[in-house]
Formats: C-alpha cells, structure tokens, sequence
C-alpha cells in the first residue's frame, strides 16, 4: 500500500462497523498503513484488512486497489515456517520471500530478508534495538517532568520488535539444543554463530552461558539476553567480567530487572551513578523491591557524602520526592542557606518538606514567610505542627 486517502462521500450511508469507523476517523489526507498502525494501536494485519473493507464500500482510495490489499493480508496473516536442526534452502527462501512482501506492505526502503540475512554477523545486535528516542528512561518511573532534561539519554528498546526476536529464539532454542544433553550443549554453545549462539543465551544452565562467553562470534546481544533471561549468580557474573557489556545501557537496565542479581553486579553498576540517576533507579517499580532497598542505601549513602550543592540540586529536581527515602539524613547550614534563598516553591514540595522529620528549622521559618504559605491554611498547619518549628512561631501560629 502506497497511500490512503479518503473520499468525499456520505459516510452516514456506510454500514460500518465500530472498529472501521475509528479507524476512517484516523485517515487525515493522505496516510499510509504504518501512520494508521501507530495513529489507532492495532495489528498491521488488522488495519490492512480493515482499509480493504473500507475500499470496498468506497469510503477510502487506496493506490493498489483493494485486491493487493487482500494479497498482502494473505500474506502478513500467513505462518511463518517453523525453525529446527532441518532448516533447508527452501523454507529460508519462503520466509525471505514473506518478510519482502510484508516489507512492501510497511513501505519499508530495506527488506527485513536481508537484516535476517545479516543476522548471523557480529554487527546485527544493534538491528534488534530502535533509535534513541526523546524520552529518557525517566518516563518509567514518577519523575517530575521537567526533569527529565537533565537525566542521561538512554537507548529505548522496541519492545514488540524485541519480543518477537526472543521467541525466534526461544522456538529455536526448545526446537534444536532443549532435547541435548548438558555436554553437547556446551559444545556448540562455544562453536555456533549468529542466531543459534543467541538461542543458547536463553539456557538456564551456568555451563552453557560460560561456553557462549567464550565464543569468538559473542555480540552485544548475547549478554543482553542473559541479562533479561539467566537466573543464576553465576551465569550472570560472567557479564560483570566485561566492562564494555556491563557499561551498555541496555544490559544494565535488563540487569537492574533480574530478580537473582547478585549485590555485587548492583554495586558496580550503581555506586558510579549520580544521584539522580540513583533515585530513580530506587523507585522504578520494575526493578525488584530488593535491588530498589539496596539503591536506596547507595542514595542514603551518597547524599550524606556529596556537597551542599548537589543535595539542594536533588531536593530541587525532585520536588522533595526524594526526601521520603532519606531516613536517617539531614542538611547541612550551606544546604539550608540554599534551599532558603529561593523565594517560591510548589505545593508539593513545601509538603513534602513538611513531612520529612529533619527539616531544619530555618528552613521551616522560611517556608510559613511565604505567600503561598499564608493563603494556605493547610500548609501552614502543616509546618506548624512540625518538631522542628521554632517554638515562637508555633505560639504565633496559635496552634
């Protein structure tokens, strides 16, 4: 399909269903079957039937007619040839010619018949992965978001893309080495390449992981899937003995995700980062609740070592959020001066300030002098009820 574009018809005289109707609301000018997927969420496959409905009563012109239309869902909806130990010419042929023929539906400039043909290349890990998009890893978790400028750009993964890619080799994996013993899988583990080197990455057994890391064809993707699936210490340690692995983003994200992570690998990958960045690895709710208890020490930590400047940066960046995991923590008089010098803040962040127990005093005295402070009953409530309130102004409060 090369273009959509709507019609000037009655649309009131078109029995439509609901789910053609919305997607005919999605069809601005001209478009294409990749805008409508993203505009309207659904299958690829279930939009270009629905536009070849949508032909044939009319309401839309489609370059190609509805009959390729149909050709290409034929297509897109057929099976894919099973992958095992057999795989012959012609079922490679088969796939290369499904994966063309999808690739003309998408009006992609490449084919993904020759990315799969790429794929046995040390080169084709960063294939599976999307561009850098404009988020930051910030949108996972609850960080205000004008922060999210000043957080470090990550690479976002195409989370659809890289499913379907590990079930590719889950197929693989369960097809050809699940039936073999632990030797012979050992073996190939250090003699295969390209797809079937990542489909042993998905072998639980510790020995197997040893033997890929000691492969001559290892690529980026192979401790990227280890990181994601392995869930022993030990397979997962050979990762932290690569520095350039365990510095991708990707695989430390993975990593911080694995629920048998060792405290070893955590403190690596989190004692270098800033505090920021620490916070919100602390409170990212995919991360297991016993990796985020140990970052949360590491923030503690590094807090009470940093300077007066960075702690009222964080306090400022996360609008206090940050200060609900700063037990045990203060400030120090050249902090307070700081957070004292500025002379408006939101409401969230004078209650946050509020219900942390050791806000300083001075800052307390500060926080009732503002205007927000006095229109607000509650707020001022709030910080006058707090143990750290000079005893006068909790007399003047009349509390």
């Amino acid at each position: 399909m090369k273009s959509i574009r709507q019609k000037k018809v009655d649309l009131r005289n078109l029995k439509l269903s609901p789910e053609e109707g919305f997607v005919l609301s999605r069809v601005d000018g001209t478009s294409t079957v990749k805008d409508l997927v993203a505009l309207t969420g659904l299958d690829e496959g279930r939009v270009v039937d629905i536009i070849a409905r949508l032909s044939d009563e009319g309401a839309v012109e489609v370059s190609g007619g509805p009959e390729a239309e149909r050709a290409a869902v034929e297509v897109a909806t057929a099976p894919t040839a099973s992958e095992g130990p057999g795989i012959g010419d012609e079922a490679i042929d088969n796939e290369a010619i499904d994966d063309e023929l999808r690739a003309f539906l998408r009006g992609d400039p490449e084919s993904p018949a020759e990315e799969l043909d790429r794929n046995d290349e040390p080169a084709s890990s960063g294939e599976l992965l999307a561009d850098a998009s404009e988020e930051t890893s910030s949108a996972d978790v609850d960080v205000p978001a004008a922060n999210t400028e000043t957080a470090n750009d990550e690479p976002e993964e195409d989370a659809e893309e890289t499913a379907r890619t590990e079930r590719e080799y889950r197929k693989l994996y369960e097809t050809v080495y699940h039936p073999m013993s632990r030797d012979e899988r050992v073996k190939a583990a250090g003699e295969v390449s390209g797809a079937r080197l990542l489909a042993l990455c998905l072998d639980p057994d510790p020995q197997v992981i040893h033997a890929v890391f000691a492969n001559t064809h290892l690529t980026l993707e192979c401790p990227r899937l280890i990181a994601t699936h392995h869930r022993t210490h030990i397979g997962l340690e050979h990762i932290a003995k690569r520095s350039d692995f365990l510095a991708d983003a990707i695989v430390q994200r993975r990593l911080l995700r694995n629920p048998q992570l060792p405290n070893t690998i955590l403190g690596r990958m989190v004692n270098p980062k800033l505090m920021m960045e620490v916070y919100k690895i602390a409170i990212d709710r995919e991360i297991p609740e016993r990796s985020r208890m140990m970052t949360r020490e590491v923030l503690r930590k590094k807090f009470m070592l940093s300077s007066s400047d960075e702690r009222a940066a964080l306090l400022f960046k996360t609008e206090g959020r940050c200060l609900v995991l700063l037990v045990n923590c203060s400030l120090d008089a050249h902090a307070t001066q700081i957070l004292c010098s500025k002379n408006s803040y939101t409401i969230l962040f004078i209650q946050n300030l509020a219900r942390w127990s050791a806000t300083p005093p001075a800052l307390l005295a500060h926080l009732l002098k503002m205007p927000v402070v006095r229109r607000n009953l509650g707020l001022r409530k709030m910080l006058l009820k707090h143990p750290n309130t000079p005893s006068d102004l909790r007399r003047s409060g009349a509390l």
